[in-house]
């Protein structure tokens, strides 16, 4: 595996995981962000042959992103889904 999809799997292992166990919503409903997380993994992998540090930096950004941003304004961002779990 190459340096940049590991983050960007990542994302989306945290998106599944929020959305399936902590949100309760169905899996079928989420089979975008599978399709989603393998072709941005295929994207940054091609990426990192021509630019190795620009395809990092930005499988960084992904995974931060995904951690702290609403991807749906009705929906928690993972952080704060985690946090209200955690405080039940």
């Amino acid at each position: 595996m190459s340096a940049s999809t590991g983050p960007v799997v990542i994302a989306g292992v945290i998106t599944l995981f929020t959305d399936v166990i902590v949100l309760s919503k169905p899996l079928a409903s989420d089979t975008r962000v599978i399709v989603g997380t393998s072709i941005a993994a295929l994207g940054l992998f091609a990426i990192e042959q021509a630019a190795p540090t620009l395809a990092v930096t930005l499988s960084y950004l992904i995974l931060v992103s995904v951690l702290f941003v609403r991807h749906d304004p009705n929906t928690l961002s993972p952080a704060e889904a985690f946090a209200a779990w955690y405080g039940k």
